[in-house]
């Protein structure tokens, strides 16, 4: 195969999807809706599956522009220990967790991109798909087109890509919503190395995850709050409001906290806010000349902390399959051999804050019970 693959999608697994096709010999050009300055996304988690892919790529300078995660300790709201863990820092994995920022994650992908000499377009706004015997060509908001062999929709959750080819799947909102933020270590009194810190307020089903992202001393501390809302938070509150409102909206729901979060919201510089969608299961991973990967395919739980490392496998494993099949053999290969890793997790993970608050509950009835006399 050695025609065009069009990328609708320049996140982690649009562009590790266009270089590891590049390594396969095969030509690709990525289109992103959203300029080329926007940010959108604080941090991740990168687990040992993904950082492996991420090796692979060539890339050698994470420990630049990462920060290893070996220990983990959570806390209740009033700043009492509860459990603490060095899972992800055992010889249990090939390699240690780590987080980074988002921005940092980018960079070394686009790096890469420009080494390859990818083409990357932005300000292009998918609008629909035409498929004939030979092609595929995009439509765009700006009139443009392009035609190529196949296609793979790595747009996210919202994914155009999919409405387009699977209409009646639909994200379907979670009941919780995330907020991200990045704070400068060089302001704020507390130290956070190599050890995270989570706070979880059972009683109100809030919880954050705070680690550092970063050897540097300036927007070098992620945390990752999530909390529980029964009805979708409007946009306008949420998604599209500004920092301030967020940091002060935030501030009332920890306003009976008594822990060092506080002080870092309150040092906040760069904060991302959204509500949290799943995605219902598509009928198959592919149809006709258009496949998909990361949350365009399988967005799930962020607290499992592992999607943008499936989405990276993702790319990676499409590409394998396409340099060694063409593309009807190569999209039921990946499927086949990719979703059973995916769903069974992806299930499991469904309402985990829930299960955790729940888990506590059951705990307390049974080891605090009280028989009265």
């Amino acid at each position: 195969m050695k025609e065009k693959v069009i990328i609708i999608g320049a996140g982690a697994g649009g562009l590790a999807t266009a270089i590891f096709l590049k390594k396969a010999g095969i030509e690709s050009v990525v289109f992103e809706g959203a300029s080329i300055e926007r940010e959108s996304g604080a941090g991740f988690v990168l687990t040992p599956n993904g950082l492996n892919v991420l090796e692979t790529l060539g890339i050698t300078k994470m420990a630049e522009y990462s920060f290893p995660l070996e220990y983990e300790t959570t806390y209740t709201s009033d700043n009492k220990e509860l459990t603490s863990a060095t899972v992800v820092g055992n010889a249990f994995f090939s390699k240690t967790f780590i987080t980074i920022s988002r921005q940092n994650l980018m960079k070394l992908l686009l790096e890469k991109v420009e080494e390859y000499n990818i083409p990357v377009h932005y300000n292009k706004k998918l609008v629909n798909l035409e498929e004939n015997s030979d092609s595929i060509t995009a439509f765009f908001s700006d009139n443009s087109k392009v035609k190529g062999e196949i296609l793979v929709g790595a747009d996210g959750i919202h994914s155009r890509t999919r409405e387009i080819i699977f209409p009646q799947v639909k994200p379907v909102y979670t009941g919780y919503y995330g907020i991200h933020g990045l704070v400068s270590s060089a302001n704020v009194k507390q130290s956070i190395n190599t050890k995270a810190s989570a706070y979880i307020d059972f009683d109100n089903y809030l919880g954050t995850f705070v680690s550092k992202c970063s050897p540097t001393s300036n927007s070098d501390i992620l945390w990752q709050f999530i909390g529980k809302e029964e009805r979708k938070i409007p946009a306008t509150e949420l998604e599209l409001a500004d920092n301030e409102f967020i940091k002060n909206w935030l501030s009332e729901k920890i306003s009976g906290w008594d822990n060092p979060f506080s002080e870092l919201l309150n040092n906040t510089e760069n904060i991302t806010s959204r509500n949290i969608f799943e995605l219902e299961e598509l009928p198959h991973w592919y149809h006709g000349r258009v496949t998909f990967v990361g949350d365009a395919l399988h967005a799930t739980n962020p607290m499992l902390g592992i999607g943008a490392s499936w989405a990276l496998e993702d790319g990676m494993y499409l590409a394998k399959m396409l340099r060694e099949h063409g593309y009807r053999d190569a999209f039921y290969y990946f499927e086949n051999d990719r979703k059973p890793i995916i769903d069974p997790v992806r299930k499991a993970a469904s309402q985990a804050l829930d299960k955790i608050v729940e888990l506590k509950k059951f705990a307390k009835t049974i080891y605090d019970n009280r028989i009265d006399w």
